[in-house]
């Protein structure tokens, strides 16, 4: 048993390793080292395996907007080691698409070209490209590295006809005030369409999986404030957060605790009741170790483990 394995038996000994872990980052970040295995999805996977992938991720943001195609200008948010889905909008009605991330996945760009050549063959688009397919050759699209989305939105005078990600508004040090930030950068009747994931992204393996609520704020801030680890931001705050919004939208759950796999987005009177138990159970059994901050929370709201969270902004006339 290697010595990482070792320390994820404890859950003290874990917090000693994002201690020093975060440090380190911090260092990293320190010397303009951008650099992170993190978002790098596509790195051990197919071809095929990728294009299914962004395919899957493109589809369903069409889905979950419940629209056919975003056209205008676009901002993506953490696109992490590929441009796919970008250029899958651009191919199919965007003009403009901007990919804002805080760090730079690592990637092998050779490795890469073969994606978009795959995605260019099959969307007939090669003429979306100045040259042979990859992201440097791609029209369209605009790349901010190094540049977190709660400084993006309020730095530049971009506006959008939609704001997508996924699985990156748990990694943001401030998740509320960015969607606050992006709402201000939409064009009138342009979308939010965010997938969010609540759980702990593998921190306490081994252990209940809202251990990490167990973790006082002040140490827990210490742990993650480099790294971009989740945040701890829960489905309360974003549902706080759109009630007091001038947008028109909803949140959909996507994950319980304590229940294996997705489930069909759906409000929490629509979950199948087992399904509701299994992960209300599932929270009763740690909750009264959980810091004051996360032991106050409805239990439903500690069950929900991934959302998404749609809007609208009205147009001028308030439609």
């Amino acid at each position: 048993m290697d010595l990482r394995s070792l320390v994820r038996k404890s859950v003290f000994a874990s917090c000693l390793y994002y201690l020093a872990d975060d440090w380190r980052f911090g260092r990293k970040l320190s010397r303009g080292d951008l650099e992170t295995t993190s978002g790098t999805r596509h790195a051990n996977s197919s071809v095929s395996v990728s294009v299914d992938y962004i395919r899957k991720v493109y589809n369903d943001y069409r889905t979950y907007a419940g629209i056919s195609k975003f056209r205008g200008i676009i901002g993506e948010i953490g696109p992490g080691d590929n441009f796919g889905v970008a250029m899958l909008l651009l191919a199919n009605g965007a003009d403009a698409v901007h990919a804002i991330d805080r760090f730079y996945s690592k990637r092998d760009l050779s490795e890469q070209r073969h994606i978009y050549e795959a995605l260019a063959a099959q969307e007939n688009a090669a003429t979306l490209f100045d040259g042979s397919p990859s992201e440097d050759t791609m029209r369209g699209l605009h790349y901010h590295p190094g540049i977190a989305a709660e400084d993006y939105f309020t730095r530049y005078g971009h506006h959008f006809d939609a704001i997508l990600s996924r699985a990156v508004l748990e990694h943001l040090y401030d998740p509320i005030s960015a969607l606050t930030y992006m709402t201000n950068a939409l064009k009138p009747g342009g979308r939010l369409v965010h997938r969010i994931d609540l759980r702990d992204h593998g921190m306490f393996a081994g252990h209940h999986s809202l251990t990490f609520l167990t973790i006082s704020d002040s140490w827990y801030r210490r742990m993650t404030a480099q790294s971009g680890r989740p945040n701890r931001v829960l489905v309360n705050h974003y549902r706080n957060w759109l009630d007091q919004s001038s947008l028109n939208g909803e949140i959909r759950v996507t994950r319980l605790a304590g229940v294996d796999g997705e489930i069909q987005p759906s409000i929490w009177e629509d979950i199948d009741q087992e399904q509701r138990n299994q992960a209300l159970d599932y929270v009763a059994h740690i909750q009264k170790r959980l810091t004051t901050t996360y032991r106050s929370i409805d239990p439903k709201d500690l069950a929900v483990a991934g959302i998404i969270l749609i809007a609208t902004k009205p147009q001028a006339n308030g439609t």
